[in-house]
């Protein structure tokens, strides 16, 4: 059986997620903007919007949104599937790129090292938007169930 997570923990998610919404969208900020390194940009965009996400499901979880109609996790569950495949499938890519061409640490125009950083905290948001998600959903199907 799986107890009520405590509001400090709930609070300190919310806090975590929106940490993780602000760095991605200073990320896309700095590296796009001051370093012209759009592909570092770009993955840290999409790791803000997938860290938005979360931050909207520990928020709407908090507020009791979902006791009633907990299907809605079922969509959360799927973005952070696909938020992960897309964080996978861009690391394997950069890697793959960095390595054959024979690309150092840079910080400037194309680091694709840099934006392995961000393919990976893309895929990490996406895990946690897929696992609270999900805890979230088998915390409110408990709850139904005792309940009839």
């Amino acid at each position: 059986m799986m107890d009520e997570v405590p509001k400090l923990w709930i609070r300190l998610r919310i806090l975590v997620a929106a940490v993780g919404v602000l760095v991605g969208l200073s990320v896309f900020a700095v590296f796009g903007v001051q370093y012209h390194n759009w592909n570092a940009a770009g993955w840290g965009l999409l790791s803000g919007i997938v860290a938005a996400a979360t931050l909207l499901v520990h928020v709407n979880n908090a507020r009791g949104a979902f006791d009633k109609n907990n299907n809605r996790l079922k969509t959360w569950m799927l973005m952070g599937c696909f938020s992960q495949l897309l964080g996978v499938c861009g690391f394997a890519v950069y890697l793959t790129l960095a390595i054959v061409d024979n690309q150092g640490l840079q910080i400037y125009d194309d680091g694709f090292y840099l934006t392995l950083v961000w393919c990976f905290m893309t895929w990490k948001w996406g895990f946690s938007l897929f696992y609270y998600s999900r805890s979230y959903k088998r915390y409110l199907e408990e709850l139904l169930l005792q309940g009839s």
